[in-house]
């Protein structure tokens, strides 16, 4: 009978798997692998969305340049703001940061404010704020903020005007204390130095009905 010699016996044998380091073979790094590749993936997106959501744009249209904002998305975006008789740019670039935008939107909204402000008759108080709020919310330099700021403490200020001459009419002595403590608060609302000697003028003749009282 025959016996096989060391070299037959070693053909027969299977070649051992090639392993890495630490004992890790090629197929038990595949899942880890994939799950990396999928994370750095996810990342990319979330990177472009970031990115793309800093982005603005501006498109005229009906007579009305719009604002439109990226999404957080890799590529979506969405419109802003209607601005109706704002003058189309000379020349729309294809992407805008907020500090290049935004201004045209605060400038949009301090007109409507003022444009109702000159309106005849009683003032609309409550849409002038609305307007001064819309545009403060637009506000990128310390600036504009401080201009959207004094007119709110402007319009603040003419209403509390308006209700401390309807308690003073009263006559009563709960109204005239009334009238004065509105015209306290217009005083901390950093008037103007004509309105400080206003708010003087007004509260010495409360003072004076008062005493009479």
């Amino acid at each position: 009978m025959l016996n096989p010699n060391a070299d037959d016996l070693k053909k027969d044998v299977p070649p051992p798997k090639r392993r890495f380091r630490f004992g890790f073979s090629r197929r038990s790094m595949l899942p880890g692998m994939a799950a990396l590749l999928l994370v750095i993936l996810v990342g990319l997106v979330i990177h472009a969305s970031y990115r793309n959501a800093d982005k603005y744009y501006l498109n005229f249209a009906a007579g009305a340049l719009e604002i439109w904002q990226g999404t957080f998305s890799p590529g979506g975006k969405k419109r802003i703001l209607i601005m109706p008789g704002v003058q189309k740019p000379t020349d729309i670039q294809a992407v805008y940061t907020k500090k290049m935008v935004f201004p045209l939107a605060f400038n949009f909204y301090i007109s409507k404010a003022e444009a109702l402000m000159a309106d005849k008759g009683m003032p609309d108080f409550f849409g002038i704020k609305s307007y001064l709020n819309r545009a403060l919310s637009f506000a990128t330099t310390e600036e504009h903020r401080q201009t959207a700021h004094v007119r709110l403490n402007q319009i603040d200020r003419m209403i509390l005007f308006y209700k401390a001459d309807v308690a003073a009419t009263k006559g009563t002595r709960s109204g005239l204390e009334a009238a004065l403590d509105y015209l306290d608060q217009a005083a901390a609302l950093n008037p103007d130095e004509i309105e400080t000697e206003l708010i003087k003028k007004k509260k010495a003749s409360i003072h004076k009905l008062l005493e009479t009282l």
